[in-house]
């Protein structure tokens, strides 16, 4: 585990300096992640938990949500989602309650780090070569055991595949369903 731990350590950093952070604070922005990501693992639930719908239904008024998490405003974000319903459950209301006292006890710089990499090591796969080879060499290799990554036109067919997919499920549902 703890080899595994520094490789991530490494990709963090690595998926940082590609993504803007200065030299100079590299360290200290790939500290910033891992310790909000620890925070978050630690807040969260175990798997086995999670797979218990009646555990994890946590019906709560769209209404109230503004009122109880403050600083994640989770009201607009439903809003931009597109959701109209005036409930939704939440699975784990403690953990958003402990992110929402987070929001608000950290400084800005870590979560701009945080949100930094988190866009970076997302959007990794479908970038330049750099970004590529730095997440193939802890997700391919370190994580999935693979000895090399797959040749290009089949990573862009299966990018593609992956993008367009919900497109015509939804497009196959509204003509046929």
């Amino acid at each position: 585990t703890r080899a595994v731990l520094a490789r991530y350590t490494d990709y963090v950093s690595k998926i940082l300096t590609l993504a803007g952070s200065k030299p100079d604070e590299v360290q200290a922005d790939t500290q910033a992640v891992l310790g909000i990501e620890t925070r978050i693992a630690q807040l969260a639930k175990p798997l086995n938990a999670l797979g218990d719908p009646r555990a994890n239904f946590a019906p709560v008024a769209v209404a109230d949500l503004g009122k109880q998490y403050r600083n994640l405003k989770l009201g607009e974000f439903l809003k931009a989602q597109g959701v109209t319903d005036d409930r939704v459950s939440l699975a784990n209301p403690q953990l958003l309650a402990q992110l929402d006292a987070m929001v608000g006890g950290l400084k800005p710089a870590e979560w701009k780090a945080y949100l930094r990499y988190q866009v970076g090591a997302a959007m990794a796969p479908w970038l330049s070569k750099p970004w590529r080879d730095v997440d193939f060499a802890f997700r391919g290799n370190v994580l999935r055991g693979e000895q090399a990554p797959a040749p290009r036109p089949q990573q862009v067919l299966a990018a593609i595949n992956l993008a367009a997919g919900p497109m015509l499920g939804h497009e196959y549902v509204a003509r046929y369903m």
